[in-house]
């Protein structure tokens, strides 16, 4: 009873913290601002960890095409806890997370991560070059076609309009990493090879303090529009969270 009243009480905070600033007595925002260098370190980080947490695994079986959950904890190590979106569409999942971990997941992302061929044929440094200077142009145009973004727990939306969404969220990693790929990738479809790439990512993440033991309704996704303001991309995933003691 004591768990369950003490879950109610973050939650109604949760509710408040949402259209109030400095409620008092509710310090419990589940939400980890990028609101200085070591969050936005943060976000950083762990959006470079989300994209190899994803693409390192098998891709049939792996977070991001799982119809349940039932993939939720593969590869899951460490202090944060990743959660996948969907390639498209919508989901719903359930997934079990021990207590006390970080959650980081997207609301809408992308990633490019070139055939090793495509970086290494003639001269390495100016067609890596040409690659940031694509991948540069990509990221602004995708996130300024951005129309809508959900992030929301137990109903409640956790921040309250794209415009501080887009500003709070959105990370772009322009200094390429590895990722090591298995030969069941999300390029297997198009000729996608095992190995090393060379990979970029962007946009809207969200890291959740860990949340107080107890199950939770997560939902997450977003949307692009072209010129008509047309929507041309959607996703949203919903998890129900069992939080564990």
């Amino acid at each position: 009873m004591l768990e369950a009243q003490g879950t109610k009480r973050w939650l109604q905070c949760v509710a408040l913290a949402a259209v109030v600033v400095g409620v008092p007595g509710c310090d419990e925002d589940p939400l980890i601002h990028q609101d200085n260098n070591a969050t936005r370190k943060l976000y950083e980080k762990g959006a470079e960890g989300w994209t190899k947490w994803a693409l390192e695994q098998d891709w049939s079986t792996g977070p991001v095409l799982d119809p349940d959950g039932s993939a939720c904890a593969l590869g899951q190590s460490g202090k944060t806890w990743y959660l996948a979106g969907t390639t498209g569409g919508p989901v719903t999942r359930e997934c079990t997370i021990p207590h006390g971990k970080l959650i980081f997941f997207p609301l809408l992302n992308r990633w490019v991560a070139p055939r090793p061929t495509s970086i290494i044929d003639g001269d390495p440094e100016n067609d890596l070059q040409a690659w940031i200077d694509f991948v540069t142009e990509y990221f602004a145009g995708n996130r300024a076609s951005t129309c809508a973004l959900t992030l929301r727990i137990e109903g409640q939306d956790l921040l309250p309009d794209l415009e501080t969404m887009d500003e709070e969220l959105y990370v772009q990693i322009l200094d390429p990493f590895a990722i090591f790929m298995t030969d069941d990738n999300f390029a297997t479809p198009f000729g996608g090879v095992a190995g090393e790439r060379t990979t970029w990512v962007d946009g809207h993440w969200a890291l959740l303090e860990p949340l107080p033991p107890g199950d939770y309704t997560l939902e997450f996704g977003g949307s692009t529009c072209d010129e008509n303001d047309e929507v041309d991309f959607d996703t949203l995933a919903t998890y129900t969270l069992h939080i564990e003691e």
